[in-house]
Formats: structure tokens, C-alpha cells, sequence
């Protein structure tokens, strides 16, 4: 699907009197500078020249079609899946992200052209309200009020950023690069696009799309458009044959594998014989200690096997993020996730740390918050670690002609891995409490799935492609014949 957005407020506007003037003030300037023969004066600025050299080119995967994806702050909230678009006429925040700034909802103006996409069809926005927003990080940091229009509809980003706030923050673009710069008093100032980032929100934006298109294919095949009087409806000989969507193999069914404890449960196949389930259950549970259940059965890899290492580049200077601010909701379920991490020894409490990040506390699908932390400076710092995670489909056709698969997640991954003692400051984060860092390999950080996957490569290493196949946390053991 191809869009663009027209409408909004923008300073041409859209009545046909305004669309009018507009284009005769312009054919009035270009007139006047012809007969002067020379172009209109140029404002000088103190700028320092804005270049995009090619070392700014590492961390970017390339070849590269990909979107430029930034995190900003809007209205003091951290606000991710900003989409740079300079084909809208106008910014635009979708009502969903709007809702978490718990802006008050009166301050809007409701009294709003609607928008027009590139097939024709008509949004009706909910309103238009000004919001502060900053982009880059201090000192270098740019901080603009712009008019944001609301719209209600499912979407894969949180806002779309037009081009009367880019040409108000004066931003200069490399979508080669993904990379942003803007002038600065004592500088200049850059954002890096989110390329990970981009693609996951095309990915998402593609599968709901698809959905879409299935669901209106699914009505319109639910009531088909009768034959008009004097014809016949010929027969297709493709609507017997049409291969069906895909199933599931089988059902799943819980099993508790032990009595006393009701929440250690599995789940097995029930296409499963009988005598092969009883045979299965019989085996887990007399191995059901094996597994872990709680964080108290998991020491932890040795730190002599493996550690994570963030070796970063001694040319780049450390930074500390400045302090946000959050709602008492958030703060408490940021003071819950301190003390459980505390509690089973994930983190620690630190003192002048040369790296400082923000935590960022996201609402999950179901209840409650995720604490995630903002290790973007710190990952730019840090070179890519090349190692290989396998090939998917070489995965997939691994698996193929055996009997019986079984599926194993490891137990919070990651955290079993420690960080090295030396980098163990640099992952400190803010909290309303003090300052903490993580004694163990948090989400978030650069290289951490490569660090994983070499973990569980050498571990499985007689294993792996034999009777097992790991893709960093998920684990799948294959067996040729049921006995």
C-alpha cells in the first residue's frame, strides 16, 4: 500500500482561496527574481558545515531500503516507532500513543480538516493539539512545539513526523546512513535511526495488511454477488482444489508433572498414542527436577565458560542521560521490578558510574509494565559482534521426517549469563530509589544474542544438528522414531 497524507494545518491550508494565494505568491517571487536578475539575498547563519562521511556508515546494514525509525521526547515521555516521513504534510500521533501521554483530552481542537491518502480515502482525525517534542541527546538536543493531528486507526507506529516539524528542528537527512543532523550553537546535532526497528514495524504493518485483505476477501466469498437475469455463473474449476489455510497438526493438552506443585505443567501432543503419552509423562516427571521453575533453580552459566564483554570504543565519550520524569503508576511498578531483580541478585547498587541510561517502562499486551532501559548511547559505543545465528529455513528443513519434536524455552535466558566485572558499572540505569547496574547480561544490549548463541553453541556443540537444533534461547530436540 502506497500513502501519502494531505490536509492538516499546515501554513498553506486547504480551502481553495488559500491553495490560490499560495500559488500566485509563488509565480509573483519567482517574476520579481527573474527581473532583478539575481536571486533573493540569503540570510547568513553561524552553522558549522553538516557532512555525512562514510564512516558513518558502520552499524548500518547494507544494502538497505529501510524507513528511518527515531525515539524522541514528546511532552516528557520517551516515545519510540517515530516514523521520518517527508512525503506528510503534517505530523501525526495515532490515539493509542496519545492516550499514554494522559494528555487531558479537552485541550484539543476538534475543529479539523480531514486528512486524504493516496487512494482517495477520507480519516477524519479526532483533533489537533501542540506538543513539545526534543530530538538527539543533551547538549546537542533540539526541542521544538509542533501541532500533532490524532488519528484513530491500527497502525505499526506511534507517531509520523511531516515535514513542517523537520524543516522547524532545520534537520538535514542520509537515508543511506538512516542518520539525522540538525545545526546547533556549538555543533551538530544527530539521531540515528532505529534500522531493527523499521523493519519490525514494516513487518507488522505487512501482516495486518494481510489481514485485512483476507478478512475483506473472507466477506465477499460469504456473499457472492448473484448472476444478473439471463446469465449463468460459469464454474471454476480452482474453487474445489483451493488449498486451505494452515492448521495446526494437533491440540495440546496440559499436564502437570507434579501433584504437589500444580503450576509445573508441560504441554504434549494428544495425537500421541497411549501407550507412547504414559511412557512421556512417566519420563518427565521422573526428570521434572531437571527443569527450571523458579529463579532459585538457576545458578547461572560460570563466568570461567562465558561472560559478557561490552568492549567499548575508548573514542567515545560516556554519557549520562538526564533524569525522566514518570507517573506514580509507572514508579511503582518500576520500584516492584527494582526489588524482584534485587532480590534474586540480577542487579546491584552502584556509585559514579561513567554511564548512566533511562529506564523506560512499557505497558505489556495483557496488564501491567515491562522495565526495559534506554542502552541506546551505550550500544552506539560498542562495535557489532559478527557471530552467526543460524539460518531459519535451514532450521526448518532440519526438522523435516522426524517423528517426534520437543520444544524447550530456556529459563530467562539471558540473565544466566553474567556480565563481565569490569562492564558491570557501565549498564547502570536510573531509578527513583538510587542508582543500580546488572550483575548479569540484561535484555537490550547490544551483541547479547550473539553472546548467547556462542554460549549454547559450544554447550551443544556433539548435539546440535544430530538429535538437537538452538536458535539462541529456543531449544528443539528431534527424534527420527517414536521409540
Amino acid at each position: 500500500m502506497i500513502s501519502t497524507i494531505n490536509g492538516g494545518p499546515t501554513l498553506v491550508g486547504t480551502s481553495n482561496n488559500s491553495i490560490k494565494h499560495y500559488v500566485r505568491s509563488t509565480y509573483a517571487h519567482q517574476v520579481f527574481s527573474a527581473e532583478q536578475g539575481c536571486l533573493p539575498k540569503t540570510h547568513k547563519s553561524g552553522w558549522a558545515p553538516i557532512t555525512f562521511c562514510e564512516e558513518e556508515e558502520r552499524g548500518v546494514i547494507l544494502p538497505h531500503d529501510d524507513s528511518i525509525i527515531i525515539r524522541a521526547d514528546i511532552s516528557n515521555f520517551d516515545v519510540g516507532r517515530i516514523l521520518v516521513d517527508t512525503g506528510s504534510s503534517i505530523s501525526v500521533m495515532f490515539a493509542k500513543a496519545f492516550n499514554e501521554l494522559q494528555v487531558p483530552s479537552h485541550l484539543l481542537d476538534r475543529s479539523i480538516t480531514p486528512l486524504v491518502s493516496f487512494s482517495g480515502e477520507v480519516v477524519q482525525p479526532i483533533g489537533s493539539i501542540h506538543l513539545p517534542i526534543s530530538i538527539g541527546a543533551a547538549p546537542q538536543q533540539r526541542t521544538i512545539t509542533t501541532p500533532f493531528l490524532i488519528i484513530d486507526c491500527p497502525t505499526a507506529y506511534n507517531v509520523i513526523l511531516g515535514r513542517p516539524a523537520m524543516a522547524q528542528m532545520k534537520v538535514f537527512i542520509s537515508t543511506h546512513m538512516l542518520l539525522l543532523k540538525f545545526p546547533m550553537p556549538y555543533g551538530t546535532g544527530t539521531v540515528r535511526g532505529d534500522q531493527l526497528g523499521a523493519r519490525s514495524c514494516y513487518a507488522s504493518a505487512v501482516k495486518s495488511t494481510n489481514r485485512k485483505h483476507k478478512s475483506e476477501a473472507l466477506a465477499v466469498a460469504r456473499a457472492p454477488a448473484l448472476p444478473r437475469a439471463g446469465t449463468e455463473r460459469p464454474e471454476d474449476p480452482r474453487e474445489e482444489s483451493a488449498t486451505p489455510h494452515a492448521e495446526p497438526v494437533e491440540d495440546l493438552e496440559l499436564v502437570t508433572l507434579d501433584e504437589d506443585i500444580p503450576d509445573r505443567q508441560v504441554r504434549i501432543g494428544t495425537s500421541l498414542s497411549q501407550e507412547l503419552r504414559s511412557d512421556l509423562v512417566a519420563f518427565l516427571r521422573l526428570n521434572s527436577k531437571v527443569f527450571a521453575w523458579s529463579y532459585n533453580d538457576m545458578p547461572g552459566i560460570s563466568p570461567n565458560i562465558i561472560s559478557h564483554r561490552l568492549s567499548i570504543s575508548p573514542a567515545v565519550r560516556p554519557v549520562r542521560q538526564k533524569r525522566r520524569a514518570y507517573d506514580p503508576e509507572r514508579y511503582e511498578a518500576m520500584r516492584a521490578e527494582v526489588d524482584k531483580l534485587s532480590t534474586i541478585g540480577f542487579i546491584k547498587e552502584v556509585d559514579y558510574p561513567t554511564w548512566l541510561a533511562n529506564v523506560v517502562m512499557v505497558r505489556k499486551g495483557t496488564k501491567g509494565w515491562r522495565m526495559c532501559v534506554d542502552y541506546t548511547n551505550l550500544n552506539r559505543a560498542c562495535p557489532k559482534d559478527s557471530f552467526p545465528l543460524p539460518r531459519i529455513d535451514q532450521l526448518v528443513d532440519a526438522t523435516a521426517g522426524h517423528a517426534l519434536l520437543n520444544f524447550m524455552d530456556a529459563y530467562s535466558g539471558y540473565n544466566q549469563i553474567f556480565m563481565h566485572p569490569e562492564d558491570q558499572a557501565h549498564t547502570s540505569f536510573i531509578t527513583d530509589r538510587g542508582l543500580y547496574c546488572y550483575k548479569v547480561m540484561p535484555f537490550g544490549l547490544k551483541n547479547a544474542g550473539a553472546t548467547y548463541q556462542r554460549l549454547v553453541n559450544n554447550i551443544f556443540a556433539p548435539l546440535i544438528g544430530n538429535t538437537m537444533e538452538v536458535y539462541v534461547d529456543d531449544m528443539l530436540v528431534k527424534s527420527r522414531t517414536t521409540d
